[in-house]
Formats: C-alpha cells, sequence, structure tokens
C-alpha cells in the first residue's frame, strides 16, 4: 500500500474538527493546503464557522446516532480519515455511544468511503495510572483504565485494531496526553481559582501535591501528530509532554508566573492529612484518581521520538506563559485576570 502524506493535493476528513484539539489539526492542515471535510455536531459552532471560512468544507454529524451520520454517497473520498471525535467526560451515560459506537461508525464510513489510512485519537486514560516503581509508562503496559472514560477508549482502541486486521487498511492510534495551551482552561482556570482563593483545595493537598502529569502544549501535540503521518507510521504510539511535573510544581509555575508566589504558599503550608474531591474544582478531581500508591499520569513517548525525532518545542514555562497571555488579549476570564492583578499591585507579566 502506497504511503500516503499530507500535501497540497491531499484530502482529510475530520471528525470533531472543530473541537479544541481537531480546530488546531484542522487549521494546520489548510495552512499546509490540504483540502479539509469537517464532520461536526455544531456546524454553526464560532470555531466550525471559523474554519468554514477559512476554506474548510462542513458537514453536519453525530457519530454517537446512527440516525445522524451522512450517507457515503454526500460525501468525497479522502486520502485519510483523523477520527477525533469524543465525548471527554470523566463518566457519562453518552460515553459508550460517542466513544465505541461512534469508532465504529467511523471506521464503517472510512470503509465505504474506501479511505485507506485512519488516524484514530485514543487517550493516555486507555492506559490507566502507574506507581512510583512503574513509571514512565509506556506503550506495552498493562491496560488499567481507572474512568468510564479511560474504558471506552480502550475498547475503541480494540475496535481499531480489529479493523486493521479485517481490511488490511492502516490504522494510526495516538494516546494522547494532558493537552492544554490557548483556547483550553483545563488545569489553568480552576488553578487561578485555587491560588485565589475562590476554590477549596488545602483538603485534598496532602495527597494531590505530588501526583505526576506531563502536559503537552497543543502545537507540539500537532507537530507530533503530522509528521508521525508523513512518516507513514501506523500502530500505537504515546504522544505526550517530555516535562513530568507535580500537581505542586504545575501550581507553582503558574504562580510564579502571575508573581503571586505568596498564594502558593498559602497552598503548600496546608497540613490536613486525608484527601477528598468535595467541592474542589473537576480537574484537581481528575488528579486524585487512581489511590495513593498508582496514581501517576508519567508516560513514555520514546517509540514515537524514535520513530520521528523530538516533536516537543515548548516548554511548560512558556507553554503556560502564551496560554495565559491568550485569555488575557482574548478578554476572557476578566474577572479572575483582575483579582490577580489587584493581588499583586501591577499588570500580568509573562515574558517567557
Amino acid at each position: 500500500m502506497e504511503p500516503v502524506t499530507l500535501t497540497s493535493k491531499t484530502h482529510v476528513m475530520i471528525s470533531g474538527g472543530a473541537g479544541f484539539i481537531g480546530s488546531y489539526l484542522s487549521r494546520r492542515l489548510l495552512k499546509m493546503g490540504s483540502k479539509v471535510t469537517i464532520l461536526t455536531r455544531h456546524i454553526h459552532a464560532p470555531r466550525a464557522v471559523q474554519l468554514s471560512q477559512e476554506g474548510a468544507t462542513v458537514i453536519e454529524c453525530d457519530l454517537s446516532s446512527p440516525n445522524r451520520v451522512p450517507r457515503g454517497e454526500r460525501l468525497l473520498t479522502a486520502d485519510m480519515f483523523f477520527h477525533m471525535a469524543a465525548d471527554v467526560s470523566v463518566s457519562s451515560p453518552a460515553l459508550w455511544a460517542a466513544n465505541v459506537e461512534g469508532t465504529q461508525r467511523a471506521l464503517a464510513l472510512a470503509s465505504s468511503l474506501q479511505v485507506p489510512y485512519v488516524v484514530f485519537a485514543s487517550s493516555i486514560e486507555a492506559q490507566g495510572l502507574g506507581s512510583d516503581q512503574e513509571i514512565p509508562l509506556c506503550e506495552k503496559s498493562a491496560c488499567r483504565p481507572v474512568s468510564d472514560y479511560g474504558a471506552s477508549k480502550a475498547q475503541a482502541e480494540k475496535l481499531v485494531a480489529q479493523w486493521v486486521s479485517e481490511t488490511g487498511q492502516k490504522a494510526l492510534t495516538f494516546r494522547i496526553g494532558n493537552i492544554y495551551g490557548p483556547g483550553s482552561p483545563w488545569m489553568l482556570q480552576p488553578s487561578l481559582m485555587a491560588l485565589l482563593g475562590l476554590a477549596p483545595l488545602t483538603q485534598a493537598w496532602a495527597q494531590l501535591q505530588h501526583r505526576v502529569f506531563q502536559p503537552l502544549y497543543i502545537d507540539d501535540l500537532i507537530e507530533g501528530m503530522v509528521s508521525a503521518v508523513n512518516h507513514d507510521l501506523t500502530g500505537l504510539y504515546n504522544i505526550t509532554g517530555e516535562e513530568p511535573v507535580t500537581v505542586g510544581g504545575y501550581l507553582h509555575a503558574v504562580a510564579s508566573l502571575l508573581q503571586i508566589p505568596e498564594r502558593f504558599s498559602t497552598i503548600e503550608a496546608s497540613t490536613l492529612p486525608q484527601a477528598s474531591v468535595q467541592g474542589i474544582p473537576a480537574d484537581f478531581a481528575y488528579m486524585l484518581m487512581g489511590n495513593p500508591e498508582c496514581c501517576h499520569r508519567s508516560y513514555a513517548n520514546t517509540k514515537l521520538i524514535t520513530s520521528i525525532g523530538s516533536y516537543v518545542r515548548w516548554p511548560l514555562a512558556r507553554g503556560l506563559a502564551s496560554t495565559l497571555r491568550w485569555f488575557q488579549q482574548t478578554g476572557s476570564w476578566p474577572a479572575l485576570l483582575h483579582m490577580v492583578q489587584a493581588r499583586r499591585g501591577a499588570g500580568l507579566c509573562m515574558s517567557h
């Protein structure tokens, strides 16, 4: 089977192409000159409208529902299909329909259109968490998902592998790490609230502060995905950050960028021994999943780097500064940012 690379002649279909990650991917491919068809539930959402104005073809589609999937004759065949659409809730009644049945329908659509190459966006949550002795986890490590979301992604990975075996077509599965960047409030908004005393955190701090994760800046994710496709990779790959950080280290980095280190010191001084998720922001509750022995989200990306080289260009401090600057410049979170400014009596200073 001939390799397919991303060029100005490539037609790429992307389910979920107007979501946070999907919109960055769609925009990158459009800039490369590729023809992009986006399948999305919300064709009138701001990202979908903007991408349509930039040249993408946007088609209404909900892969979680058999009645909302466009028939093959309405679509032009594509050179590759990125299946990015998903329900990312930790636990939800819609998870199985969206992430498992939705993947089945995406693969069926790819088959009906005779798409030769499918790229599936899975998650590190399919693999689960590791202990101090086990990390970093690699692709061969046992899957032990700790959430319904992770279980749904693990099952979807099996469907992709089965599809490859039955059809002889090519597929590339990414276990995507914790992604952050402009446009995503993940971990950053609750961190600001915690630092400003607007969200309880001290009761969970004893266990939370030492848990490790590997945030990956959105531009680096897209760079890694595009490079992997251009290297014609198939199979399963972790795609994560290269800078493991504890939750405490992350919160300290945010406080340092905002020049409010005393607010972090207040949280760090907490001596309450029992961890509790009651009332704390959902992103921190997510970090408290697992148990005290098996609690880290640390994954090896050696397999991917060996194949494509390093794809990480954004250290955490620089990526956080860029994300904070974006929220400031776009007028998002005005009340939170005003409170930060008031706490230290000056404007934001994010020069990294």
